[in-house]
């Protein structure tokens, strides 16, 4: 019978062998995991980054519930609240813009573009609860100016109620435009949130106005 016979350094070579693929495996396996480990850190903080930036986007937000017209010169109510989820917001971390083609001197062909800007800062807030928005310029009834706005809570702001509020686009000046040069009789408003999201609502001024009309 054949007999093979293995020099003891042949046996040693296939062992490093062994040895060596096994350690590979081993160093293959943790840079995978460490990718995959790494991967799925990186997508974690990129959901709840994105998770964090939608909350604010729709809970920092103003939800409008009605606008009124007040009188000439005096603007118009707007009633609104805080968007469900939202924190407490300050009046001065609120923004709004309004847009519009005005009148400019009660005749045909005189109307121009207008913006008007300022903050909730500017103007005295209240409680809906306390606030009359059928008489001139809303009555506060004593209610002082509310400066932390919190959800839950409807609120009221007069616009439009001194003249360096608004200018151009008061609603009497709009429908003005609308009665003589054929305009639009809109103001587009726009309402932002610091680090929050924006709120888009068109105003309605065609048409008589009368006192507490909604301009909605």
């Amino acid at each position: 019978m054949k007999e093979n016979n293995f020099e003891r350094r042949d046996v040693g070579a296939i062992g490093i062998g062994a040895m060596i693929v096994f350690i590979a495996l081993i160093l293959v396996a943790a840079v995978a995991s460490a990718v995959i480990i790494q991967t799925a850190e990186k997508l974690q903080q990129n959901a709840q980054t994105t998770g964090e930036d939608t909350r604010e986007e729709i809970g920092g937000k103003i939800q409008i519930h009605g606008a009124y017209y007040g009188d000439a010169g005096e603007g118009f109510d707007l009633i609104f609240s805080l968007a469900p989820g939202s924190d407490t917001i300050r009046d001065i971390d609120i923004d709004w813009q309004l847009f519009c083609m005005f009148d400019t001197d009660q005749v045909a062909g005189g109307n121009a573009f207008g913006q008007d800007a300022g903050t909730f800062d500017v103007e005295p807030i209240s409680l809906l609860s306390a606030h009359d928005t059928t008489t001139a310029e809303g009555a506060f009834s004593g209610i002082t100016d509310t400066d932390s706005l919190a959800t839950g809570t409807k609120y009221v702001i007069t616009l439009g109620d001194e003249a360096a509020s608004i200018v151009d686009c008061d609603p009497v000046q709009v429908n003005n435009d609308w009665a003589a040069n054929g305009g639009s009789g809109k103001i587009e408003m726009y309402i932002h949130v610091t680090g929050g999201g924006t709120t888009y609502e068109t105003l309605s001024v065609a048409g008589s106005l009368n006192e507490g009309d909604s301009l909605l």
